[in-house]
């Protein structure tokens, strides 16, 4: 039961991550993101690895994309275990196409 739970909360938490995106919403964001939270990624764009604070990485959430109604975005839950879980983003934008790999932890009760 309790491994129910945790999987129902990790699916509120990535509702709100989508929402953020749709709506462009960087208070959105972190209502389930630390502001010293990390970002690692590979940005083809710079050739190379990108590693912000998610502080940082939401600074590009200024409004709904102008796009948004051609953006698709879904999340399947891989793992939840104790506290914490590993979400696989599939990201669909005009022009390009992604997979996010997200490395979520509870922290001090929430997360």
């Amino acid at each position: 039961m309790a491994q129910s739970g945790e999987h129902d909360a990790v699916d509120r938490t990535m509702q709100k991550v989508m929402h953020a995106f749709e709506a462009g919403d960087a208070n959105l964001a972190f209502e389930v993101l630390r502001k010293d939270g990390v970002v690692i990624g590979y940005s083809p764009a710079r050739g190379g690895m990108v590693i912000q604070t998610a502080e940082e990485w939401v600074k590009g959430f200024t409004g709904p994309p102008a796009d948004e109604a051609q953006r698709h975005r879904s999340y399947e839950i891989l793992d939840v275990t104790g506290n914490a879980a590993v979400v696989k983003v599939l990201l669909d934008y005009p022009g390009w196409e992604g997979v996010d790999h997200l490395a979520l932890s509870k922290v001090e009760g929430t997360g």
